[in-house]
C-alpha cells in the first residue's frame, strides 16, 4: 500500500483536537500524520502530546500559512499527501477512497482527486454541501483544461479547499525539486492558496471526483476565507481575472464563452465592491468589453 502522509498546518487551536482526531480515525491506515505548528501560544502542541504515538509534531520556524503549507510538503515521506486544516474535519474513508479515484484513474493522467464537502459551522452543524462540479453516482474525470475553463467563466472555486483534496506527493514540485503548487512574490500570493494549487495542477493533468462528500470545512469569523480576518483577500478576489486571461492565452475559452466570462467578472468584482472600493476600476476596464 502507498503511503499517505496527513499534512496539519496548524494555527487555530479552536477545532484543531478535532481535526486531528479524524485524522487518527481514518479507515486507511498505511499514514504518518505531520503537524507544523505556528500557534503563537503552546496550545497546538499540549493537545499533540496527548496524540503522541500519532502525530510528527514540530513548530513551524518561520510562522505564515503558506510556509506552514511549503514546509509540510517538505517534511512528507508519504507518496500522496492529504492536507487537513486545524478547523475541519475528514470523513473516516477520505483518504480510502480518494485515494483508490486517484490510482484508478491514472491512466487518464489524473493529478488530484477531490470529493463533494460539506459545510460546517461553529458548533458542527452541517450548513450546506458544496458540490461546484456535480459529482454524481460515479468517479469523474475531469480534463484540466476544462477545468480552467469552467474557473475562468463562473469565477467561483467549484472544486474545493485543501481539505477536500488528495495528490501526489511529487507534484508538490517542479523538476528542480522546488515547490510549486502556487507562486510566492515577495511575500505575496497572486491568489487563494487551493485554487491557485488546482489550476497550476491543471495545467498538468485532470482531475477526479469521488461523488461523495468526505469532508467538512468549517466557516467561521475567524477563518482566512474571510475577508475581515485576511489582509490579502482581495488578491483572493482578482485572481480570477488571472484565470480568465490564462484561459483565453491557452485557447481554452470558445468565442461564445467569453461575454458570460466577463459579464460574471464584473458580477463577481460588483459584489465585493464595497468592501474593496478599488475594484471599480477594474468594473469599468471590463464593462467596455461585454
Amino acid at each position: 500500500m502507498p503511503r499517505v502522509s496527513i499534512c496539519i498546518p496548524a494555527y487555530k487551536p479552536d477545532f484543531f483536537e478535532l481535526a486531528l482526531k479524524s485524522a487518527i480515525a481514518q479507515s486507511y491506515t498505511d499514514v504518518e500524520i505531520i503537524v507544523s505548528d505556528d500557534c503563537p501560544t503552546d496550545a497546538i502542541e499540549k493537545i499533540c502530546d496527548r496524540y503522541s504515538g500519532f502525530v510528527k509534531y514540530s513548530r513551524n520556524p518561520d510562522p505564515a500559512e503558506y510556509k506552514n503549507v511549503i514546509r509540510l510538503a517538505g517534511l512528507a515521506s508519504g507518496e500522496y499527501i492529504k492536507y487537513l486544516f486545524d478547523d475541519d474535519v475528514l470523513n473516516p474513508f477520505c483518504i480510502q477512497y480518494l485515494l483508490q479515484a486517484l490510482e484508478a484513474t491514472q491512466s487518464r493522467g489524473t493529478k488530484l482527486a477531490f470529493s463533494p464537502r460539506y459545510f460546517i459551522d461553529e458548533r458542527n452543524q452541517i450548513t450546506n454541501l458544496g458540490n461546484g462540479l456535480t459529482v454524481e453516482g460515479s468517479l469523474k474525470v475531469i480534463e484540466g483544461c476544462d477545468f480552467i475553463r469552467i474557473t475562468a467563466i463562473n469565477h467561483h472555486n467549484l472544486l474545493g479547499e485543501f481539505s477536500s483534496v488528495l495528490l501526489r506527493t511529487a507534484d508538490c514540485f517542479d523538476e528542480l525539486g522546488r515547490f510549486s503548487l502556487f507562486r510566492v512574490v515577495d511575500g505575496i500570493i497572486s491568489g487563494p492558496l487551493d485554487l491557485s494549487s488546482w489550476v497550476a495542477l491543471s495545467l498538468r493533468g485532470a482531475i477526479v471526483g469521488h461523488p461523495m462528500p468526505l469532508s467538512y470545512f468549517r466557516q467561521h469569523s475567524n477563518s482566512q476565507s474571510n475577508p475581515a480576518a485576511n489582509r490579502y483577500f482581495i488578491y483572493s478576489i482578482t485572481y480570477y481575472e488571472e484565470v480568465l486571461d490564462l484561459a483565453i492565452e491557452k485557447g481554452f475559452l470558445q468565442p461564445s464563452d467569453l461575454p458570460v466570462a466577463y459579464r460574471n467578472l464584473v458580477n463577481h468584482y460588483s459584489y465585493w465592491r464595497g468592501s474593496f472600493p478599488e475594484l471599480g476600476e477594474r468594473i469599468a476596464r471590463i464593462s467596455t468589453r461585454l
